[in-house]
């Protein structure tokens, strides 16, 4: 009998058989949008996927895992058509906020098979950026952000792992490696080292401390 093995690594599944590697993922170009802004996301599909598989625009406080849930939310869609990759072209919502799309094996009872997170900005939304986004272990960071009055003093940026679901800071404060607090200064930059270990992480901004929400976020990956 052949060993089938599924690992999974953030928003891809691997599956391996008989040594052949298999795998579907969501890419971006950039992950900060302004309403309706043209989005081309880029697709590689499963093996054995239907014709109605198909990749959607979810509000990202939406749980993961079932396509039939995500179908009750979804702000646009489109069908993969059989195709195993390619570029979907999307407009993005107009109201501003953290969204996901989300890849789906079919578009009957499915399930979801892959995610990637965006921000769609508002005129005065806080935000993070970073000079560059490949560092090696251990090296300085600097994080330029820009906050928003109303803030909470306790109001902090961290250093989380991609594949940690987006938008609860209750949820983020249990996966960070590091973490600074904002101390209501409207703009800055922080100084943060990179993680020991490579890999895909993000810097998220969050309004407060206590059962707060994750407001804005930019990815980086560890070489």
């Amino acid at each position: 009998m052949k060993k089938i093995f599924l690992i999974t690594l953030g928003t891809t599944v691997l599956l391996l058989n008989s040594f052949v590697l298999y795998a579907q993922s969501l890419n971006l170009d950039k992950y900060h949008f302004k309403p309706k802004e043209t989005i081309n996301v880029q697709f590689k599909a499963g093996v054995g996927f239907a014709s109605n598989a198909w990749i959607g625009i979810v509000p990202a406080y939406i749980a993961h895992g079932s396509e039939t849930e995500n179908d009750k939310y979804d702000l646009s869609y489109q069908y993969l058509n059989n195709k195993s990759s390619g570029i979907l072209t999307f407009t993005a919502p107009e109201k501003p906020g953290l969204y996901d799309f989300r890849m789906h094996n079919t578009d009957r009872s499915g399930k979801e098979v892959a995610h990637i997170t965006f921000v769609v900005l508002g005129k005065n939304d806080p935000s993070l950026s970073l000079d560059k986004t490949v560092f090696n272990p251990n090296e300085e960071i600097e994080v330029h952000f820009k906050s928003t009055l109303g803030f909470a003093s306790n109001a902090w940026v961290g250093i989380i792992p991609s594949n940690v679901a987006h938008g609860s800071e209750a949820e983020n404060d249990k996966y960070d490696l590091a973490y600074q607090y904002l101390q209501n200064k409207a703009s800055g930059t922080l100084m943060f080292k990179a993680p020991v270990n490579v890999g895909k992480y993000d810097f998220r901004m969050h309004d407060t401390d206590n059962n707060g929400k994750e407001v804005a976020y930019v990815s980086f990956e560890v070489k």
